[in-house]
């Protein structure tokens, strides 16, 4: 079980970011053929697939970092970085393939930034109170 009273906000949101992420990612490649389905021709289930293996990678980075006191700064720049960019395809996703999405789609699209953009303004606050300031 994990102790999370003495860890940091910053670490606290790398371990959730992770969990969430490595579920997420699991899900997305078990079930890749509906949700392609429900989002639309712009992502194929090849797609979705890749994105669940990436998320698996984000997560597994964001557990490790976590162990062993906590992420450091440099970690904690990839993962902000990481976020940014998410946050930057899916508005590119929903200006190039908007027409190609459902409805549907285009809701999980941005509920996924929603959810990323949380985990970015924690992780922001986290690196500030463990002051990080070049990280944020």
């Amino acid at each position: 079980m994990l102790a999370l009273s003495h860890r940091s906000l910053l670490n606290k949101t790398f371990i959730a970011d992770g969990i969430f992420s490595l579920v997420v990612g699991t899900i997305l490649i078990a079930d890749a053929g509906p949700l392609a389905a429900l989002v639309g021709p712009a992502l194929s289930p090849t797609a979705i697939v890749a994105l669940g293996m990436g998320l698996l990678l984000w997560g597994a980075f964001h557990v490790i970092s976590a162990r062993n006191g906590g992420p450091t700064a440099l970690a904690a720049r990839i993962s902000i970085a990481g976020d940014i960019l998410w946050e930057i395809a899916s508005l590119v996703i929903l200006a190039l393939a908007y027409a190609s999405l459902t409805a549907t789609g285009i809701g999980l699209i941005i509920v996924a930034m929603i959810g990323v953009a949380d985990f970015l303004f924690l992780k922001l606050r986290g690196a500030f109170q463990a002051g990080m300031r070049q990280a944020a």
